[in-house]
Parts: structure tokens; sequence; C-alpha cells
């Protein structure tokens, strides 16, 4: 898989949220008239949010790994992190809000036009930053938190922007929340997996057999390579390949790779090594998989 379909994969995981949501926001704004006060209602429907948008992002490298039993972790670990992130975000909206409302005296049309869709978007950037980080709290790693938090709020404000700003410019249009939450959602995907490239440590591509081509994005300090059940690079279906064979491991900004076993079954440029640092273009051999390592 190359990084551009890692792209469109969480671009498309962040829109199937959105359309979730519609039907959503449909049935909460119908039970609105039965909540004591908006407050209460923001925050429920903000944690909802925030739930549905993390279950399906935090799936991202469960699909993209093809480990289900990832799958089910990560969206168990984001429905639970976004939903706080979502409550923790519009609770903050409404605040800042009121804030501003009191040291700028906004009224009329600077509250419509200026206070309440940019507050609002920064709630959506803190939800979406929750989201974003959900699978740095999963796996432990504070690079892939880093990533989460960055990408995730760009990704959440932009599109929180465009969706809040829909709401204003076409009041009239039934559809305006669908279109609002869909941008939202792809705009969450595309802004982590922009960020994801440029926080990376490099990207290994593969350079034969059946998963030729295919790339793996370095995004964390510690990743193992091997068919085992704590692989975070799947090379099943090559020859010599079979449990944890080696591991990419970070310290500073020069990435090493360890090898495993007693015996060095990694290659570096075709020399034997247990450890060594590694620079751009190097191939690796381990079984009978080469990976190319490279900058992007």
């Amino acid at each position: 898989m190359s990084i551009f379909l890692r792209r469109i994969i969480l671009a498309l995981l962040g829109l199937s949220g959105g359309l979730l949501c519609w039907p959503v926001q449909e049935i909460l704004l119908g039970l609105q008239v039965y909540f004591p006060d908006f407050l209460l209602f923001s925050l429920l429907a903000g944690g909802i949010f925030g739930l549905i948008f993390g279950a399906f992002f935090a799936s991202a490298e469960g699909i993209i790994a093809a480990r289900w039993n990832r799958v089910f972790q990560g969206m168990g670990w984001g429905a639970l992190i976004g939903a706080l992130g979502g409550t923790l975000g519009f609770l903050l909206a409404q605040g800042v809000f009121f804030w501003v409302g009191e040291q700028w005296a906004l009224t009329g049309e600077r509250v419509t036009w200026l206070g309440l869709p940019l507050t609002r978007a920064l709630g959506w950037g803190v939800l979406g930053a929750f989201v974003g980080s959900a699978e740095g709290f999963r796996v432990l790693s504070l690079q892939k938190l880093w990533v989460g938090l960055v990408g995730g709020l760009v990704g959440g404000s932009l599109g929180g922007a465009v969706l809040e700003y829909l709401k204003v410019l076409f009041p009239d249009f039934s559809l305006g929340p669908l279109v609002g939450l869909a941008v939202f959602g792809i705009l969450l995907g595309i802004a982590y997996g922009f960020v994801e490239k440029s926080l990376s440590f490099g990207v290994l591509r593969l350079l034969n057999g059946r998963l030729k081509g295919k790339e793996f994005i370095l995004n964390q300090r510690k990743l193992v390579l091997g068919t085992g059940a704590k692989s975070d690079i799947l090379l099943t279906g090559y020859r010599d390949v079979a449990g944890d064979l080696a591991q990419l491991q970070v310290q500073g900004r020069e990435l090493s790779i360890i090898s495993l076993t007693k015996t060095p079954s990694v290659l570096v440029n075709d020399e034997p090594v247990e450890q060594r640092i590694l620079k751009y273009e190097d191939v690796i051999k381990i079984g009978s998989a080469k990976l190319y390592y490279k900058h992007e």
C-alpha cells in the first residue's frame, strides 16, 4: 500500500464518520426540547460526535495492517478518547465564546460571522486532536501522539470552520450539515496524513514478493518487523520470515535496525548485521523480503 493510498483510507474513514454523524445529529436536534439547557445538549452532542469519529478514525492502523484485532482495539480506544475530546472541545468552545463576547462586546453580525463560527471551530479542533491522538495512546507512542494532536487539531479546526460557516452562508440548505460533517471528516484524515508524513522518520518500501510496492511509514520510535503477534510491519508470505525478527528503533534523529534473533537474520546492503544505523537508500533483507529505506 502506497502512502497516497494510506491517505485515501484515512480520508474515507473520516468521511464515513461524518456521514454517520449526520443522522445522529438530526435525531439529537429532534430531542433538544427535552434538555434543560443548551450547554448539556451541546456537551452530549460533542461527546457522541467524538465517539463516532474516534471509532472510525482509530481503526485505520488495523485496516492498513490487515490486523482485525487491532481494528477493534483501535475502535474502542478511539471511541473512548474521541468522546472525551468531543465533550471537552464543545465545553471549551462555549467558554471561549462567552469570554470573547464579554471582552470584545460582540453583538449582532459579529456574533454570527465571527464569535460563534470561530469558537465552535476551535471546539471541533480539540475534538480532532483527541481523535487523532487515540492511536498514540493505544500503542503508548509519544511520536504518534504528537502526530495525532497536531494533525487532528489542524484538520479539525479547518473542517470545523467549513462546517460552521456553511451554516452561516446557507442557513436554508437542508443538507448543509451533512456536507459540513463530511468535509470535516475528510479534512481530518487529510491533515493527519500530511502531518504524519512530515513528522515521520522515513518510509520502507517492499521491493519484491507478494507485497511488492507496499510502503510502511515509520511514525513510531519502535517498530517490529516479522510475522509475530507484536509485529508492526507484517512480512507475511515471504520465505524464512517467522515470528518477530527485527526492530527499528529511533534515538534522536537516527534510525537503527536491530536483529531480534540469536543469529543475525537481518542483512543491510547484503551485509549481516546485529545492529546498525540506517541511511536513506539502504536495502534491508529479512528472509526473502527486501525493503528499501527512503525519505518519502
